[in-house]
């Protein structure tokens, strides 16, 4: 059974025709081609079964709400989608997607975006604003609200334009559609809530001795199954708004770490280790070489942000 609410899925459906019209109205005339999203299919799916669906490289729309900054969401087009598209505005067969290419389409896939918000707006009867919009052809990597949650609603649509046909694929999160149909979010989740108390469970759990410790499993017990976010960091930088607002393509931001230097994994956001990047068949990982000791890491993912 899907743990987003069956209401939440029937008005979310009932928005899509009225948001896939508008796409279509602004992505034609941006591209200066009648291009048409029809037949969205809205389904709620785990995140867990769309890793083995979307592994090959897509066209990645990213952004969120203004109004909602922190949740992305995302538009997905396969490579023969982008190609065919990119045929028809070109005047030739294209068959390989590359960063050329989709700068030279970018209007097309702003002006999606842009028939999104106004589609929202127009239901919500309020100016509806993406933030964050990034458009790059790669293989996906779910941000980290859809990192977190357990299910997603997919919206499948089928693309079409003269001769050629596609589909694109909308992933949104549970609080996303919540906030577009102006229902309440629900926050059932209690991982907040536990963290909130994590640092005093661990000054009350803590024994005199670490090997006491070790044998005593106190109240510790009840967080060991509550998942966590890891993520690694490379290095930071701080910008004025203005170099931020003149970078383009091809510049280049110099971080505060040296080349070489280790890089910082962190678990919600709080350090617990660092370690070296190392390259696992087509993948990146990280080899931990100096770890926080046990009580630093619990300290730590108790600390207040």
């Amino acid at each position: 059974m899907s743990n987003i609410p069956v209401e939440t899925v029937t008005k979310f459906t009932t928005l899509q025709n009225q948001i896939w019209q508008t796409a279509s109205l602004t992505v034609s005339e941006a591209a200066n081609l009648a291009v048409n999203f029809s037949s969205p299919l809205v389904v709620p799916t785990k995140v867990s079964d769309l890793y083995s669906e979307i592994g090959a490289p897509m066209l990645v729309i990213q952004f969120a709400l203004a109004s909602l900054p922190e949740n992305s969401t995302v538009v997905l087009l396969s490579q023969e989608t982008v190609a065919g598209l990119a045929s028809l505005i070109k005047g030739e067969t294209v068959s390989e997607i590359d960063e050329s290419l989709v700068s030279e389409m970018r209007p097309m896939f702003e002006g999606l975006v842009q028939g999104i918000c106004m589609a929202i707006g127009n239901s919500k009867n309020e100016a509806v604003v993406a933030s964050g919009l990034s458009v790059r052809y790669q293989i996906f990597s779910f941000p980290p609200n859809m990192l977190k949650a357990d299910e997603l609603l997919r919206i499948q649509v089928a693309v079409s334009s003269e001769e050629e046909t596609g589909t694109a694929i909308w992933l949104v999160d549970s609080d996303t559609a919540h906030h577009i149909l102006g229902l309440e979010m629900p926050h059932d989740e209690p991982e907040p809530a536990a963290f909130g108390n994590l640092q005093a469970a661990v000054a009350s759990s803590q024994p005199s001795s670490p090997t006491t410790r070790a044998s005593d499993p106190g109240s510790l017990e009840l967080l060991l199954d509550i998942p966590l976010e890891i993520s690694v960091e490379l290095g930071r930088v701080k910008m004025l708004v203005k170099e931020v607002v003149e970078l383009g393509t091809g510049s280049i931001i110099e971080i505060d770490k040296a080349a070489g230097e280790p890089v910082d994994v962190l678990v919600n956001g709080r350090l617990v280790a660092r370690g070296e990047v190392v390259v696992i068949e087509d993948n990146f990982g990280v080899r931990i070489t100096e770890i926080l000791t046990p009580q630093e890491r619990l300290t730590k993912l108790g600390e207040v942000a």
